[in-house]
């Protein structure tokens, strides 16, 4: 289940999927039910956030904790969401929920998945089938999301492809305004209540990759749209991440000379060089050496 992807799209080979306040399936009942990102607009009956501390709605109202308050529900539910109708073996699941215990998983197995139903449908009559957690006689499970479900995962996920291809298509002010709103979900950081979960990793990294692609987008895009201010923060907001992200800091000296800051062109500089030699022993490049002289000359 380690597999690679591309920034914007998930471990289980789908596009990658928003978020907010609680750490159980009904979250915090306290959180608004409108996500402040998301684009007024029809609702799906159920809506789950997995940006930022996890939660899921139900007609716009937060759902109730599982019964007895089983974090592996919530858990398995995280994972569902992640992977919607991808088949799994009860062993599999199991590795998720408890990795490297083997002590009667099965039956915790059936109990989480009976907790889960009971929150998601409590409306469910004994023995009446699921909509969503669906298995088959030879032991696979799988979650179905029937069209019911909306996911700020995958409304990232439409958010990057719509920022690529206005991208593409020249649309820079389209571009900006896909490409920040993705950058709102990215900010919150992805499951951080199962960062120790090493099943999530992947998701995480890909996140991860899709945050620095996103950030990076944006400063090319201010920069070309003459956006001095928001290009320089970009550019900060990179190192911050990488201090050896030598684009962004480039960005940021040049930047610092069209706003006629020779002080901060020369500190941005030469603090960079100074990073790149200690701490990696790395000289700088040509483009840096080159970049060192125009600003010497502009003095």
């Amino acid at each position: 289940m380690d597999r690679s992807l591309e920034p914007g799209s998930t471990p289980s080979g789908r596009s990658a999927p928003s978020a907010p306040t609680s750490t159980e399936p009904g979250g915090d009942r306290g959180a608004p039910s409108h996500d402040p990102r998301r684009p007024p607009g029809a609702r799906q009956e159920y809506e789950a956030w997995l940006f930022g501390p996890f939660r899921v709605h139900r007609g716009g109202a937060p759902l109730g904790d599982p019964r007895g308050g089983r974090a592996t529900a919530r858990t398995l539910l995280k994972w569902f969401l992640l992977n919607p109708r991808q088949e799994f073996r009860d062993s599999e699941l199991a590795e998720v929920l408890w990795p490297g215990c083997t002590a009667n998983r099965a039956n915790r197995l059936h109990v989480t998945q009976h907790s889960l139903r009971r929150v998601l449908e409590p409306e469910l009559a004994s023995r009446q089938p699921s909509r969503f957690i669906r298995s088959d006689p030879t032991g696979r499970y799988w979650f179905d999301p029937s069209d019911c479900w909306w996911t700020d995962v995958d409304d990232a996920a439409a958010l990057s492809k719509t920022a690529c291809a206005a991208r593409r298509a020249g649309d820079t002010a389209a571009a900006v305004t896909a490409y920040e709103r993705l950058l709102a979900y990215y900010d919150q950081g992805f499951l951080p209540e199962e960062v120790y979960r090493d099943a999530f990793a992947p998701f995480r990294a890909a996140h991860e990759r899709g945050h620095e692609e996103t950030l990076l987008q944006l400063l090319r895009l201010h920069r070309r749209a003459g956006h001095l201010y928001e290009a320089l923060t970009c550019a900060l907001r990179i190192l911050d991440r990488d201090p050896y992200a030598e684009e962004a800091a480039t960005a940021a000296v040049e930047i610092h000379l069209e706003q006629g800051s020779l002080t901060g062109a020369v500190s941005q500089l030469e603090q960079f060089i100074r990073t790149l030699r200690d701490d990696l022993g790395v000289a700088p490049s040509g483009e840096l050496l080159a970049l060192r002289e125009r600003v010497r000359h502009a003095r």
